[in-house]
């Protein structure tokens, strides 16, 4: 009789007791696990009036396989796009300076792209278009984007920052101290604009807020695309607790 019980308990510990324990239990996700994988897509082509080379980012092993799709989508459709338009105006010259005695030069298009912060749950990262369409030198933007991968959104900057925080100040104050630093790469008036400014556009670094403005809007050709690295430890006060938390405490 012993030996019936004996049996059924262990038979009870072994489909019950168990299974449940192991199935509870998960062991907690690296930091490098929780991390958002990158790859690369390429493209590249050349005809008589054309020359492109894209760099298209992949995105995997984000836990909403819809936000990934998302994601992944709206790279490849804003990068497919401006080559698109670009080949289509090409085509246009094309053929118009195919009537004319004019040398025929072929437009460019190149995409590249920058992942400046990788640490769940941000990911923060830049596309750079050029084009050339003859005269000078060629055009190049940034477009930058931050995203909270956890939340499925992409983050203004105001989403960093405290509700009725101060940080558009320090920011503007910060930006004016490193013009005045360097003040001959910039037009005269660009701490006016960065004063009248609502809002910047940015990326994230491990240890830096990076605030940007396109080509020519404060500074000439030649200044390149003016940056400001602001540390966030200049932030911490304003900054939101769970963000602090990634960008600041280790």
């Amino acid at each position: 009789m012993k030996k019936l019980w004996y049996l059924a308990l262990a038979l009870y510990f072994c489909t019950h007791i168990v299974p449940n324990y192991v199935f509870a239990y998960q062991p907690a996700r690296s930091q490098e696990e929780k991390n958002v994988e990158v790859g690369t897509k390429k493209q590249e082509g050349k005809t008589d009036y054309f020359h492109y080379q894209l760099t298209i980012p992949t995105f995997d092993h984000i836990q909403n396989k819809g936000f990934e799709k998302k994601l992944n989508a709206y790279y490849e459709t804003n990068i497919l796009s401006f080559k698109k338009k670009l080949e289509a105006e090409a085509k246009k010259y094309y053929d118009a300076a195919e009537q004319t005695p004019t040398a025929l030069h072929p437009y460019v298009a190149h995409v590249d792209y920058k992942i400046t912060l990788r640490k769940a749950p941000l990911l923060s990262l830049y596309i750079s278009y050029y084009q050339y369409t003859g005269g000078a030198h060629g055009m190049y933007e940034w477009k930058a984007n931050t995203f909270d991968i956890d939340k499925k959104k992409e983050l203004s900057l105001t989403d960093l920052f405290q509700q009725d925080s101060k940080f558009i100040d320090i920011i503007k104050q910060e930006i004016k101290r490193q013009i005045d630093q360097d003040s001959g790469k910039f037009f005269p008036d660009a701490a006016a604009l960065v004063a009248k400014a609502t809002t910047f556009k940015f990326f994230l670094e491990p240890e830096h807020i990076i605030l940007y403005y396109p080509l020519y809007e404060i500074a000439p050709y030649a200044s390149g695309i003016p940056t400001f690295r602001i540390p966030y430890t200049l932030l911490q006060n304003d900054l939101k607790s769970n963000y602090r938390k990634i960008l600041i405490d280790k």
